[in-house]
């Protein structure tokens, strides 16, 4: 049996998506997303948003039945939009306790433990500052000691890593977010799967582990979210990988979102050797930063990306997050920026 991580999910009132092309692909195996969103009970909640400058992402009650057809085992809550409306997040919890799915990631970072194949397996999920969230603030250093700690108490067991990092809509992994994937390998992780961008990011192999910097979306309906319509103008994000994963073997699907018709099909025209390109060269640090500056903007060079892997650089991220969004939100109100 294997474990198929997928990213992004949501599915809001009004809205249906056909997957049905890619069930056979979930058959007999189990399944972790990324669950971007609490489920609201009643539509009357979809106005009870916390935040005006920001999408706010939520699911409605028939996302149930996608996620038993999927054979979801567990969901990480562990992102910048689970906590977007005045919903208390435990009736989340218990509804999808109730579908027998378990939930895990507010404490950010949290573990999930189960078993694969015989072995025990432990997937750590945690969010980094980089997307807003209104989690509480994670520390890389605690997640490498609890790497450590895991691998040292159970040397025969399965470590993957599901964050939720990285800049939205870029394809280049932030440099800190390098830094901190090769440290929680060499720590003892088997695998790391990561989403956010909403856009597929490089493959990276690393002392022979794969590294999946964002997988991009998973079902993520283009449409009404309250009174904002989330659109997308990059056609890379209608591109998105799942990963199947049998604790030695990693195969990759590529899927193709077409947002038009609400469609999630396979993708097989998806040259997936593509995204191993950049790094089958050796970068050290201070070369991934030069090469990351150069494709990046300045905006994001000064308020969204991370450099370093420690505490203190992110609490420096948390202050330039806050910062532009303080930018943000004056420049909405004053009419020069209308992201919506």
């Amino acid at each position: 049996m294997s474990v198929i991580f997928c990213g992004d999910l949501v599915l809001p009132y009004h809205t249906d998506v056909d997957y049905s092309a890619i069930l056979p692909l979930f058959k007999n195996h189990r399944t972790i997303v990324n669950f971007e969103g609490s489920i609201l009970k009643d539509e009357k909640e979809t106005t009870l948003y916390r935040w005006n400058d920001k999408f706010s992402l939520y699911s409605c009650p028939k996302v149930l039945n996608v996620l038993k057809d999927l054979n979801v085992e567990v969901v990480s809550l562990c992102n910048n939009h689970i906590l977007d409306y005045q919903h208390d997040i435990n009736e989340t919890i218990d509804i999808l306790k109730k579908y027998n799915i378990e939930s895990w990631g507010l404490k950010n970072h949290d573990v999930w433990k189960s078993k694969l194949n015989g072995k025990p397996l432990f997937v750590i999920t945690f969010a980094t500052f980089s997307n807003e969230h209104s989690l509480p603030l994670f520390s890389p250093l605690k997640v490498i000691e609890e790497i450590k700690e895991i691998r040292q108490q159970n040397k025969d067991s399965y470590i993957v890593v599901f964050p939720h990092w990285g800049i939205e809509k870029f394809y280049y992994p932030e440099p800190a977010d390098r830094s901190l994937a090769h440290r929680m390998i060499d720590a003892g992780v088997d695998l790391i799967v990561g989403h956010h961008p909403h856009v597929i990011q490089p493959i990276e192999i690393y002392k022979g582990k794969h590294i999946f910097y964002s997988l991009g979306n998973f079902i993520l309906p283009q449409t009404f979210y309250a009174d904002k319509k989330l659109v997308y103008r990059q056609q890379e994000v209608n591109n998105e990988f799942i990963v199947k994963w049998d604790g030695i073997n990693v195969n990759i699907y590529s899927l193709y979102f077409d947002v038009e018709n609400n469609v999630l099909r396979p993708n097989l025209d998806y040259d997936i050797q593509k995204d191993y390109s950049l790094f089958a060269t050796e970068y050290d640090w201070w070369t991934y930063c030069r090469v990351f500056c150069s494709k990046s903007s300045l905006l994001n060079i000064a308020f969204r990306t991370r450099f370093f892997t420690n505490d203190f650089g992110e609490r420096i991220n948390w202050i330039q997050r806050n910062l532009f969004r303080i930018i943000r939100k004056v420049m909405i109100r004053m009419g020069i920026h209308n992201p919506y």
